[in-house]
């Protein structure tokens, strides 16, 4: 997808009303749903990714399709510290009040703009991925948060696009380098007459399972709110691609005043009742929790008690059985350091 499409995707939603979505509707859409393991990262934009082994000849690539993008360069983050695959794992429970996460053991180097194959001139971000450990890994062992911050200083440098990421496609051996690319959709990301990049990526990766929290590298927090309501509406779908709108109700359950920005939204369509946001097979996307689109319009700050109605707008491609799923919305507080 190009800028200029996802730009005109957007026109059309915020154009759009509300559709109505009739239960013999559903129960076609239901009846033809199937199973399948989609060769794609799900993640909160459509997206595309690739992975080149280190050293082969500039064009050979494996690509799949994903989630994405990035600028500058990224040498990771060497506070994380890191955490074999043999230590102790917890097993996710939804009501825990907390998720403590491992950094997978990859190595991040040279974060870059670049091009994939068949993209835009330098609308993709690439990075260089290491293997640190003695064992192969493979893309269901790892997820990623890849988030952005604007390069211009005045708008202080914050965070303002994130969105889960899959690792690398192909399995990376031992010690192994490849090259991880990504292409991202969302038209904040690129200059207002061109497909390039203008913002900054950070790029993490963690293990696809839980730690103890005392040893974690870090560690996802609910906020004080709870979440109701969860409706899904169809929105767009065209031949290659498909939106959905997630209908939510946040209630403020503390005796402060809640500030929609300090948080995030994590949100995955499950497709069995033990399938969370660390699984491949699951979709997931990340969020912002303030308005995104014009015809957006709710309180940014909610009183101790006050609730209020808010929708998340999300991209996929045009396989994505959103229908068939248990659709999931957990609301964190931004870490110290950012995701």
């Amino acid at each position: 997808m190009t800028d200029t499409d996802d730009k005109d995707l957007r026109h059309i939603m915020q154009q759009l009303s509300e559709v109505p979505f009739r239960d013999d509707l559903k129960s076609r859409i239901l009846d033809a749903a199937q199973e399948r393991e989609l060769p794609i990262a799900k993640a909160n934009r459509r997206r595309r990714t690739a992975s080149w082994y280190a050293g082969l000849v500039s064009g050979i690539a494996a690509a799949c399709a994903v989630v994405g993008v990035g600028v500058s360069l990224y040498m990771g983050h060497p506070s994380l510290k890191e955490t074999s695959a043999t230590e102790d794992t917890v097993p996710f429970q939804l009501n825990a009040k907390a998720y403590g996460l491992a950094p997978a053991p990859l190595q991040i180097a040279d974060v870059r703009i670049g091009t994939l194959p068949g993209d835009p001139t330098d609308s993709d971000v690439l990075a260089n991925v290491k293997n640190t450990s003695d064992t192969p890994v493979h893309k269901s062992d790892v997820f990623g948060v890849l988030s952005f911050t604007p390069n211009d200083a005045s708008q202080g440098g914050a965070e303002n696009w994130l969105t889960f990421v899959n690792g690398p496609s192909e399995t990376v051996e031992p010690h192994q380098t490849v090259v991880w690319g990504f292409h991202p959709t969302g038209s904040t990301l690129h200059g207002a007459s061109s497909n390039e990049l203008v913002e900054t990526p950070h790029l993490r990766f963690y293990a696809a399972h839980l730690a103890p929290l005392a040893s974690a590298a870090q560690v996802w927090t609910k906020s004080p709110v709870s979440v109701g309501d969860l409706q899904v509406e169809p929105r767009v779908l065209d031949h290659n691609r498909q939106s959905v709108q997630i209908d939510a109700r946040l209630t403020n359950t503390s005796n402060q005043p809640f500030h929609l920005k300090t948080s995030r939204a994590v949100i995955w369509f499950a497709s069995s009742s033990d399938q969370s946001f660390l699984s491949v097979d699951s979709i997931r996307f990340m969020y912002h929790l303030t308005p995104e689109y014009a015809d957006q319009n709710w309180p940014t700050v909610l009183a101790p008690g006050q609730s209020t109605d808010i929708n998340f707008r999300v991209i996929s491609d045009r396989q994505s059985d959103f229908f068939s799923r248990a659709v999931h919305v957990m609301i964190i507080k931004v870490p110290p350091g950012g995701f």
